[in-house]
């Protein structure tokens, strides 16, 4: 298999992915197009964890250290103290973005600048030749496929998924169960105040806007902002609050979740519990199916936590419970018939003492009548 240095193909693959042809790019670096695919799929993982089979199989088994004397340039020797592996490449490709004429591509004259990384997009990003604004090797499509209009010269990131140019703020959305990524003008949008909140959500001093093109009708748009979604670890013990991802937003007025309004939802109070639930305090929500929990307790609506024991939902999902009962997503379950399940985590919380499940655990032992 052919072996050429790293910083050589980042440069390589950055050229292609701005609109030159492999018949120009390829002869530089002496490799046929199969020979080049190949390669490819094998260094571009470089700086990440992922692929280390495959790198093993292309370069006949040798560890990453051994590799890394093959194709790191003498100019990219690590560092005292670096630990010699292919994650330590990843200042390579920053400086290749920012310069690729390099090794075999000093002399070439083709026009590129490296714009910015695509936020969620793994080694993908937008890049230009003073003419075309490129991603992944493509110039930027609308949803049904054609080229859109963009001034590559002033184009750059806002903020997550939303970009702009001198004239226009950009959107980019995607659709597919594998991704088909496209972009869009926020119609209307005003260029002097607009701003992105996260990956999905922005607003101006008018209006707010989800990623799928929708504007949001606030009455408040000065006070709109992201609810974060929580995600609970429990085996690293940690409560994530996840701000650039989360789907929950808010004004004065209402609660939205993927940019449509929750009706009844009170912002001030509203937060999210993991899992998919939800409160304002009064109510209780489970997002996944946008659906009140009728009956829930939100003063003591519970959702195990990390550091306590985790309750599965059996089936799908996960539970939850509060003083007086159990539920899985939106729907009452019977108590009776969890009280097994949710023993590790009342047994660990003895603080919340005369729940249901006391009551029925206690009624059940004394239905077992004293030990023979």
């Amino acid at each position: 298999m052919p072996v050429i240095p790293y910083d050589t193909f980042e440069a390589a693959n950055l050229f292609l992915a701005t609109g030159r042809t492999p018949e120009e790019v390829l002869p530089l670096i002496g490799l046929s197009p199969a020979q080049w695919e190949r390669l490819r799929e094998t260094y571009r993982w470089f700086p990440y964890t992922y692929g280390e089979s495959q790198r093993r199989s292309y370069f006949g088994g040798l560890g990453d250290a051994e590799i890394l004397r093959l194709v790191l340039a003498p100019r990219w020797n690590l560092k005292p103290g670096d630990e010699p592996d292919l994650r330590s490449t990843w200042h390579v490709r920053e400086a290749v973005r920012r310069n690729p004429r390099i090794g075999p591509f000093a002399g070439c004259d083709w026009p590129i600048t490296c714009i910015a990384p695509h936020p969620e997009a793994t080694l993908c990003c937008y890049t230009h030749d003073g003419r075309t604004v490129y991603f992944d090797g493509k110039p930027l499509t609308d949803r049904s496929g054609e080229v859109l209009e963009v001034d590559a010269g002033s184009f750059e990131p806002v903020g997550g998924r939303w970009l702009r140019d001198r004239r226009r703020i950009y959107g980019q959305g995607e659709f597919g169960s594998r991704p088909t990524f496209y972009w869009y003008v926020v119609e209307g949008a005003d260029h002097a105040t607009f701003k992105a909140l996260n990956l999905r959500y922005a607003h101006d001093r008018e209006r707010a806007y989800y990623i799928t093109a929708k504007a949001i009708r606030t009455k408040s748009p000065e006070a709109f902002e992201i609810v974060p979604e929580i995600r609970l670890n429990y085996r690293d013990g940690t409560r994530d609050e996840l701000h650039d991802i989360s789907h929950i937003a808010r004004d004065r007025e209402a609660v939205y979740f993927y940019g449509t309004r929750l009706k009844g939802a009170r912002p001030e109070n509203f937060r999210d519990l993991g899992h998919g639930y939800a409160t304002d305090g009064t109510t209780v929500w489970f997002l996944d199916e946008k659906k009140v929990i009728e009956g829930a307790d939100a003063a003591t609506f519970t959702v195990p936590g990390p550091g306590e024991p985790h309750v599965p939902g059996r089936v799908r999902g996960h539970a939850a419970t509060d003083r007086y009962r159990v539920y899985v997503g939106a729907e009452l379950c019977d108590p009776q018939e969890w009280i097994e399940d949710w023993r590790p985590f009342f047994e660990a919380r003895p603080d919340l003492g005369g729940w249901w499940w006391h009551q029925l655990a206690g009624e059940a032992a004394g239905n077992k009548g004293p030990s023979p």
